[in-house]
């Protein structure tokens, strides 16, 4: 399946939003913080976003101009684990209510399995997805990043240090 590389999934969706609604939808969007978004809530997310677009880019070589009636809303998200358990928890947020409400055929109330239905029909496929570490949850990158980061700090802090100096305090930074 190309939207799954190992344990890991990328999910697009593509909805119109409803006309007059794209400031207020791009203010609420914007308005998100690390700490606020839904996906701070969603451990399984590796990277998520949304984008608002007006309008396709055509290139002089078409044959022909393509162009959207409306603007539309566009969502990414790179995820470990099942699409469906994902969609679920994403689902239940009530930020999903509060951007997919924008959105024209979006059910009302926007939540839960008839949410699910309406991303899950807005699906893109994607042509080509690679995970750098497909089977690694979000969990377990974050530790390695973290680990990187330790092994790059004991490499400073330890230049000069005799071997038995060197041994020693590896073994106390690294037990």
């Amino acid at each position: 399946m190309s939207n799954q590389a190992g344990d890991a999934y990328a999910f697009m969706a593509m909805t119109p939003v409803l006309e007059g609604r794209e400031q207020e939808l791009r203010e609420l969007l914007q308005g998100f913080t690390q700490a606020t978004s839904p996906f701070a809530a969603l451990p399984q997310t590796h990277f998520a976003r949304w984008v608002i677009i007006r309008d396709w880019v055509n290139s002089r070589a078409q044959p022909r101009q393509d162009h959207l009636g409306c603007p539309y809303l566009i969502f990414t998200s790179n995820l470990h684990g099942p699409i469906d358990a994902y969609l679920d928890a994403l689902c239940a947020r009530p930020e999903a209510a509060a951007i997919w409400g924008h959105c024209a055929g979006c059910p009302q109330p926007a939540a839960g399995e008839p949410l699910k239905a309406y991303l899950l029909h807005n699906q893109i496929d994607t042509g080509f997805f690679v995970a750098a570490y497909p089977k690694a949850s979000v969990e377990e990158v974050r530790a390695s990043l973290a680990l990187r980061e330790q092994l790059i700090e004991f490499a400073v802090s330890s230049q000069g240090m005799d071997a038995e100096a060197l041994k020693s305090a590896f073994d106390a930074a690294f037990p």
